[in-house]
């Protein structure tokens, strides 16, 4: 915790918590994300018995995803062979994935694109990125969009997702 009166350190303290960001957009200097304490602590004990069945349940949503055809129309992410998943973020890609969050958002789906900038081009890391060409990575930060994930997310709720991105088009 930091208590201050100073404009100055309170800003670059404000920045510093979120990975150097003051957006979630851009990283201007490398920061930290560093939040767990006591009482954190003492709610994921009682709820880590509860873990198993909550990455079933986001292996199911996935499932039920490729099930419905959605990898006909975005790029479905591909677990390493032998893993399985809990499917934190649901990441697809899209070669229009920004039209696509538009559409998803106009029928009240929720969605997000992390990190459209490349690390690489971020401001605090120009001093190692700088004439750096990642097609790959640049590729990646531009068609990428995190569609819901969750353990309760229904097959109905999926078809709904499914229904917008083939709307979309």
């Amino acid at each position: 915790m930091i208590v201050t009166d100073d404009a100055c350190l309170a800003d670059a303290a404000r920045v510093l918590r979120f990975h150097g960001s003051r957006d979630k957009v851009s990283y201007e200097l490398l920061g930290y994300n560093s939040r767990l304490d006591e009482l954190q602590a003492a709610v994921l004990r009682v709820q880590l018995p509860h873990l198993d069945d909550w990455s079933d349940g986001r292996r199911r949503a996935a499932a039920h995803y490729a099930q419905a055809g959605l990898g006909e129309l975005v790029t479905l992410p591909r677990p390493t062979l032998g893993s399985s998943p809990a499917w934190h973020l649901y990441v697809v890609r899209h070669r229009e994935a920004d039209r696509l969050a538009t559409t998803l958002a106009e029928a009240g789906i929720g969605c997000r694109a992390y990190y459209r900038t490349p690390v690489h081009e971020q401001p605090a890391m120009r001093t190692w990125g700088e004439g750096l060409a990642l097609p790959g990575t640049e590729e990646a930060a531009r068609t990428h969009l995190a569609i819901p994930i969750g353990p309760a997310l229904s097959g109905e709720q999926v078809e709904r997702v499914v229904a917008a991105v083939r709307a979309a088009g």
